[in-house]
């Protein structure tokens, strides 16, 4: 009866290390073919719907929690899992603490999907898409070429000790992508032959307006010069006059004598 305490405290301490369920699921990028599912700064994971489900149902108040954990640096996240809180694993301490936790989500927003998703409908959740970061815990994004790795977290927020109920497994590495140094960017100018066909296409097509314009402004010039009348030759219709008296005066005078 005496070794009975001793027992209850030991199977507490040691239920403190292991209290939270680890869940066979493995977080993974998004399966659909949609561009910038890894990016320089962000990556797009799977939903886990329907993964917590059957995972202490009367928790209604549980929260689904995403660890991002930095594998290049020693993470704390296994050591403070007995006693985690949104305050202690900020994003603002990603480098000291090797993860940090965001995208809070109550449990019900990852159960099954009762019916299947539209067409052309995408669930997904984007890791590094919050700009700025204005909260504690925000989903900022994370620094280029950075490798980590992702799993989820049930808590319940209304204890403070082995508030993680579940956990999933690790995700595999994941590699964000690296910018392009720019000094080592080919900016020479190459041509496809389709470019060269497309070029030389278009030099006719404008020689042939240009043409055409010159030609226009050509006739313009034509019919304004020539487009006034010409001096009248005459002025009404003359007629001849035939001056008996000054043709031959003195053949007039003779007969007059």
């Amino acid at each position: 009866m005496e070794l009975l305490p001793q027992f209850v405290v030991l199977c507490a301490l040691c239920g403190a290390g292991y209290g939270a369920q680890v869940i066979q699921y493995v977080p993974e990028i998004l399966q659909a073919n949609i561009l910038g599912k890894v990016s320089q700064t962000t990556f797009a994971l799977e939903q886990p719907n329907c993964v917590f489900d059957n995972i202490q149902p009367s928790c209604v108040l549980c929260e689904i929690w995403l660890v991002v954990d930095n594998i290049t640096t020693t993470s704390d996240f296994d050591s403070d899992m007995d006693n985690l809180t949104p305050s202690a694993a900020m994003y603002q301490n990603f480098l000291s603490n090797g993860f940090y936790i965001t995208v809070k989500t109550a449990r019900n927003d990852y159960r099954c999907l009762s019916t299947m998703s539209p067409t052309g409908q995408v669930y997904t959740l984007r890791v590094g898409d919050e700009s700025p970061c204005t909260t504690t815990n925000c989903n900022a994004p994370l620094e280029t070429g950075t490798v980590v790795r992702v799993r989820y977290a049930m808590i319940n927020p209304l204890v403070t000790t082995n508030n993680v109920v579940a956990v999933t497994q690790w995700s595999n590495d994941i590699q964000l992508r690296n910018a392009v140094d720019r000094n080592i960017i080919d900016t020479s100018t190459r041509r496809s032959g389709g470019m060269v066909v497309i070029t030389t296409i278009l030099s006719i097509l404008l020689f042939l307006l240009l043409l055409l314009f010159i030609l226009m402004l050509a006739l313009a010039c034509c019919n304004k010069s020539t487009g006034y009348p010409g001096p009248l030759s005459s002025f009404g219709s003359l007629r001849e006059y035939n001056t008996h008296s000054l043709q031959n005066p003195q053949t007039r005078f003779k007969q007059n004598l």
